[in-house]
């Protein structure tokens, strides 16, 4: 699906990578569920998930390095959106807390991109992401090149963590399991470490640890809860996909 400039004025657009096969499902529900609660705008949400359509920008992708089944897609985004305009890029492993159309709404000034700045990668963390879809053209590869390099992942996250066209983004936008912040401080909480997930995808194949704060598990737990009481159910799509990826 590509996205025009009429498109990202109308709406907030969103793009989330996720599972191809459902493995996330209930998290996709929670997710969408707090964004739209929480918006003061209409949301154009875009699910990144593998096919086996070799056409569409999220398929035939090489994604033997990726550590998720969607790792590389975000860098697909620019492209997919003509190179114009902004998106915003999520993981799927998140729960919105605070209105989404003030992060879209930031002044990105001449930045290729905004990310909070981490430990993890050396530098930023490109997790939750303003993108400046127009800046970025000439800056990354073509998505038919990109597919068939399961390294070009990782080459941009080294090539812009740390940059000085990577605008900082307040850390409560992408607060990683929590941080050090009280649920009341956050404004989107990431479940970041895939071995304490509260959902437990079954794509994972590493090791399974408790998360350190349990208080933001039952968070989890309940927020679903209470959607399926209402009668809310999770996505059914299932794109039977083989997957290739690192899966930890």
């Amino acid at each position: 699906m590509e996205c025009s400039i009429a498109d990202l004025i109308m709406s907030v657009r969103i793009f989330i990578g996720t599972s191809a096969n459902g493995e996330d499902a209930e998290a996709e529900m929670v997710y969408e569920h707090s964004l739209r609660k929480n918006s003061s705008e209409s949301l154009d949400i875009t699910w990144m998930r593998q096919t086996n359509d070799i056409s569409s920008p999220w398929g035939g992708w090489d994604s033997s390095r990726w550590s998720t089944p969607f790792s590389g897609f975000r860098w697909a985004i620019p492209e997919v959106c003509n190179f114009e305009g902004r998106a915003i890029y999520t993981d799927v492993d998140m729960i919105n807390l605070k209105d989404i159309n003030i992060l879209w709404n930031i002044d990105l000034k001449d930045n290729y991109v905004a990310a909070r700045y981490g430990t993890r990668f050396g530098g930023h963390e490109f997790c939750v992401m303003v993108i400046n879809c127009a800046l970025m053209k000439g800056e990354i590869a073509p998505i038919e090149r990109m597919k068939n390099i399961p390294e070009m992942h990782h080459r941009y996250i080294n090539a812009f963590s740390g940059s000085d066209v990577v605008q900082e983004l307040d850390p409560r936008w992408n607060s990683l399991d929590g941080d050090d912040l009280k649920l009341e401080d956050m404004w989107q909480l990431h479940y970041s470490r895939m071995s304490t997930q509260p959902w437990r995808p079954v794509w994972y194949t590493g090791e399974k640890l408790e998360h350190p704060r349990q208080e933001l598990v039952k968070f989890w737990f309940d927020y679903r809860d209470k959607l399926l009481e209402e009668g809310h159910k999770p996505n059914t799509i299932n794109n039977n996909v083989t997957y290739n990826f690192l899966g930890k």
